[in-house]
């Protein structure tokens, strides 16, 4: 089975959504005192995405808001709802796979979603955690994430992630990650309702990417909770 989407040029790609699924959980892993997990959004997050959203309203808005509404409606439990029905859809033509980073307990971090381009197989890395989330776990779980990305099918060669240049903060935890940053690409995006310069930072899939973010796994201590975690 394939489908048909159509990219920004006009041409018609074909798409294989049963060659471009991940695996629909990463973890749980402990990371610091925390049990996180990567796995498919679902509506019922909607009330702790909304929680995160709202709370970080000052930090997210710029890179995440679109349109003429508010940050409230774009926050709201139906807005949520359309975005989890928008990444299933996503999920099954091949183009997206997607994740949040949660709690073993139900709190919701932040989103991780990865897009793929139909006809490079390149991999676009969008993310965000909320402002309470320790660096250690951001950092871990996306190398997490990232690793399963190069290492099981669909293997992708390098990925992506355009940041604006006046939002300097994702840097760290990109090239912690092992991101280079590569070239600015002129007004590619909106940020604060502007067109902005983005730096594109990368990440290419070689043996050495993947030992380094399994070092970052290490240095933050990822692994699998411990049997009185799990029974918490």
């Amino acid at each position: 089975m394939s489908t048909a989407r159509r990219n920004h040029d006009g041409r018609t790609s074909r798409l294989r959504p049963t060659r471009r699924v991940a695996l629909d959980t990463i973890g749980p892993q402990r990371i610091g005192e925390i049990d996180v997990v990567l796995r498919r959004p679902r509506l019922t997050d909607g009330p702790e995405w909304r929680r995160v959203r709202l709370a970080d309203a000052s930090r997210l808005r710029p890179a995440f808001g679109h349109g003429d509404a508010g940050w409230d409606e774009q926050s709201s439990l139906t807005a949520w709802a359309d975005r989890v029905h928008a990444l299933r859809e996503a999920t099954r033509a091949g183009a997206m796979v997607p994740f949040v980073f949660a709690t073993t307990d139900g709190r919701f971090l932040g989103e991780c979603v990865f897009s793929i381009d139909a006809r490079s197989g390149l991999a676009e890395l969008s993310l965000w955690t909320g402002r309470a989330v320790p660096h250690s776990v951001s950092t871990a779980a996306t190398a997490q994430g990232v690793l399963r990305m190069f290492e099981h099918p669909p293997v992708v060669p390098w990925m992506v992630a355009p940041v604006a240049s006046v939002n300097p903060g994702p840097a760290r935890l990109l090239a912690e990650a092992g991101f280079e940053p590569g070239a600015t690409a002129r007004r590619l995006r909106l940020y604060d309702g502007e067109p902005t310069d983005h730096v594109v930072w990368r990440l290419e899939n070689t043996a050495r990417t993947r030992a380094h973010l399994r070092g970052v796994l290490d240095r933050y201590q990822a692994s699998p909770p411990s049997d009185g975690a799990r029974r918490r």
